[in-house]
């Protein structure tokens, strides 16, 4: 199968910690990453105007992009922009992705690649969400788990779990880091909800178990965690498959749960 080429837009190139996992994704051969000199100086302006970065170190920045991905830095031959419909501010970006062949273009300003633009050249504008979920079709989502594991790993200032860097994550990428966890978590909070299904039981209760955040509800062939505050489906395990929308804070509060059904104790804020 052929390598998935796509182009970095500076939007996502900027932004602490979705920079961090684009670059290594495409350091990991996950993609073949490509940006241009416009691209990243864009990116580093953001940067400095916003007061994240010196002068100097963007310059840094830059140069340590260019090293470790050298081969992805296009050049745009003259004349091509100005062949480009889309968004005038946006129009190097496209030209360098078509100098390229890209596949995708990994944009948080969509509206900017409207689809007439695009679709000459055989190229798609997504999202930094849509491309992450996309990585975890092609390479599966143990291997992006273990690419965030190292991310969190790395920080020191301060450190950081998995998880607390999956609720930075989860604020712009939902989709995700909601994927993500239940790729780790949705056996623990399977079992943990079946245990507490047990206990229900056990106490002669007909009705679903129901507490203040969350209910449970199963039948024959699935089991159904849902939020009390607006009935999101937290995730749902069917024929061993599991799906949801399942946030960080579902996590935290499963597992807490899970320590107090060790010791045979039941919170009345979960469970009535």
């Amino acid at each position: 199968m052929a390598q998935l080429l796509a182009l970095l837009d500076s939007c996502v190139i900027f932004p602490m910690p979705l920079c961090d996992t684009l670059l290594r994704a495409g350091e990991s051969g996950l993609y073949q990453l490509y940006y241009s000199q416009d691209i990243l100086d864009g990116a580093t302006r953001n940067l400095i105007k916003k007061g994240r970065m010196t002068p100097d170190k963007a310059s840094r920045f830059q140069q340590l992009i260019i090293n470790t991905f050298p081969e992805g830095l296009v050049e745009v031959p003259a004349g091509l922009e100005l062949v480009m419909t889309n968004h005038p501010g946006d129009r190097h970006v496209l030209a360098a992705a078509v100098t390229v062949k890209a596949d995708v273009i990994v944009t948080a300003n969509i509206k900017h690649f409207k689809s007439e633009s695009l679709q000459p050249w055989n190229i798609e504008a997504i999202t930094p969400d849509e491309f992450l979920n996309m990585l975890c079709d092609l390479h599966g989502e143990e291997t992006l788990y273990k690419l965030i594991q190292l991310q969190a790993a790395d920080l020191r200032k301060p450190p950081q779990t998995f998880l607390d860097l999956i609720e930075r994550i989860e604020k712009e990428q939902p989709l995700f880091a909601s994927r993500l966890l239940l790729h780790v978590y949705s056996k623990m909070i399977e079992n943990v909800a079946r245990k507490l299904q047990y206990i229900w039981a056990k106490s002669q209760n007909p009705s679903p178990v129901k507490g203040e955040k969350y209910r449970i509800e199963s039948d024959i062939s699935s089991l159904t965690v849902f939020c009390q505050v607006n009935n999101r489906e937290v995730i749902n395990i069917k024929f061993g498959q599991a799906t949801g929308k399942i946030y960080h804070r579902d996590v935290l509060n499963f597992q807490e749960i899970a320590k107090q059904l060790v010791k045979e104790k039941m919170i009345k804020s979960y469970i009535e």
